[in-house]
Parts: C-alpha cells; structure tokens; sequence
C-alpha cells in the first residue's frame, strides 16, 4: 500500500524518497490539497519490455495519424503568435 505524502514533504525529503522507492522498493501517493497528483515508484516495465511494447503494442490508423499531425500544426502556427514577453 503505498504512504501518502503532501507535495511539499516530497520537496523536503526528494532524495531520501528516491533511496526508499529505489532501495527498499517503497511507492508514494503525491498529494496537492485534497488530490493525489502524482505516484512514485519503481518502474514497472524495463527497457526492454518498453521497446517491445512499443513494436507491438498499439498503433493509430491512418486517419488518426493525420488528425494528429494537424493537431501538431495547429499547435505549432500559435506558438508563433506573438504573446510578448510574460516577464513585462
């Protein structure tokens, strides 16, 4: 069962968190106000396992791929809007 911890106990203690996730294989629950936000623990899949699941797992169809593109192009053209410098 994984401990509860708040954002900021994560903050204060990030190394020792990461030590007991990875040494002792211990997971955390992230919690920001009343939600969990995040999860910490030891991967689940190695890099292999990844790879594989990446060949074979899966895939859009043609028409997905081409939504997603446009997407992409979309979100590219207003990035180049000129929003201004949020520092001023």
């Amino acid at each position: 069962m994984p401990k509860v911890i708040t954002v900021t106990d994560m903050v204060r203690s990030f190394s020792d968190i990461i030590g007991r996730v990875h040494y002792q294989g211990e997971s955390f629950d992230i919690k920001k106000g009343a939600s969990i936000v995040a999860i910490q623990n030891k991967p689940t899949l190695t890099l292999g396992e990844l790879n594989e699941f990446f060949e074979n797992g899966p895939h859009l169809d043609k028409d997905d791929i081409e939504g997603f593109e446009e997407d992409i192009n979309v979100i590219k053209s207003l990035k180049l809007t000129d929003w201004g410098n949020k520092w001023d």
